[in-house]
């Protein structure tokens, strides 16, 4: 039979396992708050079991216990159940099969166990999963497998200020998960992880009374939170506008498939028989020209760090407004042809009419060019992380970024 894993030492350095480069996040619950069961060890001020509740606010008291989880619902069983075999110092018996259970039943939900962090004093953990996604299911997906990020937590009321940070911890978690994709996802994930690890750490070493070191780590793993904020709205940008060039190339191809229809219809009434055999070429010709006039406005705009988009709207989104950029630069070159032959400018065309093919093409490209006049769900996401924390130097960076 299968031996239980061992458990780790709170302080113990668990070198980072090595993932796939290219993960990315399935579905994050969000972070909630609950109530975590009794330990025997816990007393009130007076010496009486104390009793577990979520508290909204000042505490009362500051000796009560609160707790949260962050991840899967299974995961708070999983870690009751280590703490429990672990308390009897990693005895075989009825603590070690339940423990044995609940990590084959907790893995085969949400994946192998790549960073685990069992705390000893408290029934508390943090750890990353892994679930790789079948063939089908990552071409669904856009991903090939699912990292997600688990806690459990208990402290005193007076270490509120750390239970806050985890909670942030929490909240950009299911950001990353939500956004980033492959190495970027893997190294933001697993910076978060060591952030709550470090605070948990702090937790099991230290019975947190004494306030000038408890604001020094608040302070230091805050800084490490903006910093992971970041990084994230960094790679959040550049993935966005990965993201929307597939969106773009998708566009075009559609934008082609419905030019060689309407070809199709054009040629069927006759439109490419003489005399009208170089104006419906004209016309084609400013369809497409339109259209790349419109990608390479917008590769222009992304290599001058001059494009916005909001990458927390949802990939897709993004995908199907890039898609839209090259029907929107061929609406604007068709415009434009149309607008000259209707004589609405007073304007004299070229008259030979193969100079003026070239004349109509130069300037369905630059109307095309100037897609951005239709600009839909541009600009930037939210910083929230580091306005809770206070960050002082947030809006000075994103003026310098624009």
């Amino acid at each position: 039979m299968e031996e239980p894993r061992e458990p780790v030492a709170p302080d113990a350095d668990r070198g980072p396992a090595l993932l796939t480069p290219d993960v990315e996040a399935g579905e994050v619950e969000r972070a909630h708050e609950s109530v975590v069961a009794d330990s025997p060890e816990r007393e009130n001020a007076n010496g009486a079991p104390a009793t577990e509740q979520v508290v909204d606010g000042p505490p009362v008291d500051e000796n009560g216990w609160t707790g949260a989880t962050a991840g899967s619902g299974m995961f708070p069983e999983l870690v009751r159940a280590h703490y429990e075999w672990e308390r009897r110092a990693g005895h075989n018996g009825s603590h070690a099969e339940r423990y044995r259970h609940a990590l084959e039943a907790f893995e085969k939900r949400e994946g192998e166990l790549v960073h685990v962090y069992w705390a000893t004093r408290r029934p508390s953990a943090v750890a990353l999963t892994l679930k790789p996604r079948s063939r089908i299911a990552a071409l669904v997906h856009d991903n090939d497998a699912t990292i997600r990020l688990h806690r459990v937590t208990d402290w005193l009321a007076r270490e509120h200020r750390i239970a806050e940070l985890l909670h942030h911890c929490d909240t950009l978690a299911i950001k990353v998960s939500e956004v980033l994709r492959g190495t970027t996802e893997r190294i933001a994930m697993q910076w978060i992880y060591a952030v709550q690890s470090h605070l948990l750490g702090y937790l099991e070493r230290t019975d947190s009374a004494n306030e000038k070191e408890l604001a020094a780590v608040v302070n230091s793993q805050s800084r490490e939170l903006i910093q992971i904020e970041r990084y994230y709205a960094s790679a959040g940008e550049k993935a966005a506008r990965i993201v929307y060039f597939w969106g773009m190339m998708l566009g075009a191809l559609v934008s082609a498939l419905l030019a060689v229809g309407l070809a199709g219809l054009l040629w069927w009434q006759g439109w490419f028989d003489p005399p009208h055999t170089l104006d419906t070429q004209t016309f084609f010709a400013c369809f497409f020209a339109g259209g790349l006039g419109a990608i390479v406005s917008v590769l222009m705009r992304m290599s001058s760090n001059r494009f916005r988009v909001d990458y927390e709207v949802g990939r897709s989104t993004i995908r199907r407004l890039g898609s839209f950029r090259p029907f929107i630069g061929a609406v604007f070159g068709i415009a434009l042809y149309f607008l000259f032959h209707s004589e609405l400018l007073r304007t004299t065309l070229p008259k030979d009419r193969a100079t003026a093919f070239f004349f109509f093409g130069t300037l369905a490209f630059l109307a095309g060019f100037n897609e951005r006049w239709a600009n839909v769900l541009f600009g930037k996401a939210e910083k929230t992380i580091a306005a809770s924390l206070g960050d002082s130097t947030r809006d000075v960076q994103d003026d310098e970024e624009r």
